[in-house]
């Protein structure tokens, strides 16, 4: 569109007649500003993303005044003085249509035909509606792989990732170790005390979990009171240290709900990925070998008084 009310030197306005075609192809905002930062030439996307009339912006007429970045970083003078193309990924600002704006900034210097500078062409693309709705689709994501209580991963999604270490595992040669958890006599804790000190008490433990684990482990909760660890890159030994500080972190933890100190002790049973008898089974097989053993020394465990850790031992 042309700009007969704005006055433009020759040579930008031969460039804007030369590339007319080209920027009409623009879904993109863009708009061509002069080596005065003043916006002489954009499109329907333009006027709809600062939120002003055609007559109104012509008025206004400085880019900066248009779309009010937060950044030290002007594109128009900037790409105008190093006379080289510039990118500014999600960078944010507002105008009158968006007072919380995320934009993708190109732009490129103009040149007239004895290659002097004479403006530049700015091309905009709004991602703040891009980044609410990636913003919803991670929180949706979180929410199906996540347990609602403890945010700690759900049984699927640990049993997805188990598998995959276990693949890692074998490939590697590393060693991985699973954990089950259980609080003892937590049905106690609801009946006495009720289900929200029970809530209570599987997100303290969930809490405290969580701030005992490396960056490469996994947790999540298998259901009711069972929490299970996956320690990558972890041996017995390793895997003894970490259960047993971790049971000695809930013993001497207080749980007080509504007043009331509520006692909390975990049983654990851990189990270690064995390079010996791994030989011919695929990793479901092992997935499914491997929580047996876990859940087989957890018994072990209550049954020999809980409050404890059990190592699996293969016969």
């Amino acid at each position: 569109m042309g700009n007969p009310a704005v006055q433009i030197v020759a040579p930008l306005e031969a460039w804007l007649e030369d590339f007319r075609s080209t920027l009409e192809v623009f879904l993109d905002a863009y708009c061509v500003v002069d080596i005065a930062g003043k916006v002489v030439d954009f499109n329907l996307a333009f006027t709809e993303l600062v939120g002003e009339s055609h007559r109104k912006i012509l008025k206004i007429g400085n880019f900066s005044d248009l779309v009010r970045l937060n950044s030290d970083v002007n594109p128009c003078i900037n790409v105008m003085i190093s006379e080289k193309a510039l990118r500014l990924d999600e960078v944010l600002g507002s105008t009158k249509a968006y007072p919380d704006l995320k934009l993708i900034i190109g732009a490129v210097p103009v040149f007239s035909k004895s290659r002097e500078v004479v403006g530049a062409l700015i091309t905009l693309r709004n991602v703040t509606a891009e980044a609410v709705l990636l913003s919803k689709y991670d929180e949706k994501k979180k929410d199906s792989v996540t347990d609602g209580l403890t945010t700690l991963y759900n049984k699927v999604y640990m049993e997805e990732t188990i598998t995959k270490s276990i693949k890692n595992s074998l490939r590697d040669t590393r060693p991985l170790t699973l954990v089950m958890c259980d609080i003892d006599h937590f049905k106690k804790v609801n009946d006495n005390h009720g289900h929200q000190a029970g809530d209570y008490v599987l997100k303290l433990v969930a809490s405290t979990l969580k701030n005992m684990m490396r960056e490469t482990d996994f947790a999540g909760r298998f259901g009711g009171e069972e929490f299970v660890v996956l320690l990558t890159n972890c041996g017995e030994q390793g895997a003894e240290i970490f259960a047993e500080r971790f049971r000695k972190g809930i013993e001497s933890s207080l749980f007080i709900f509504e007043g009331k100190r509520i006692p909390v002790t975990l049983s654990q049973g851990t189990a270690t990925l064995n390079m010996a008898w791994q030989d011919g089974l695929n990793p479901d097989t092992l997935l499914t070998e491997l929580i047996h053993q876990a859940d087989t020394a957890l018994y072990q465990a209550k049954n020999a008084g809980r409050n404890r850790v059990v190592q699996f031992k293969k016969p």
